[in-house]
């Protein structure tokens, strides 16, 4: 029974779905344009939109973490390559 209530606490982990955009093994670009999509879907529909949260979920599944926190950083202090 206790494994039970351990079980159903834990996060569902999933992975990012297949994007026929990308569809080499090397995942970096689908990584990347997921983080801009998310970005440019909350400046032109808002925070409040949740479909923006679908590319969120596909960066945060696909993006090692340190990459987020510095594209992260990097828009917070205005100095972010990308095009949002």
């Amino acid at each position: 029974m206790r494994t039970a209530i351990m079980a159903s606490a834990e996060p569902k982990l999933e992975t990012a779905p297949f994007d026929p955009r990308f569809p080499n093994t090397n995942q970096t670009k689908y990584c990347y344009q997921s983080y801009l999509d998310f970005h440019r879907c909350r400046k032109i529909r808002g925070e409040s939109y949740e479909p923006c949260n679908y590319f969120k979920k596909v960066f945060t599944s696909m993006c090692p973490h340190g990459w987020v926190e510095k594209w992260d950083d990097q828009l917070e202090g205005g100095s972010f390559p990308g095009k949002i």
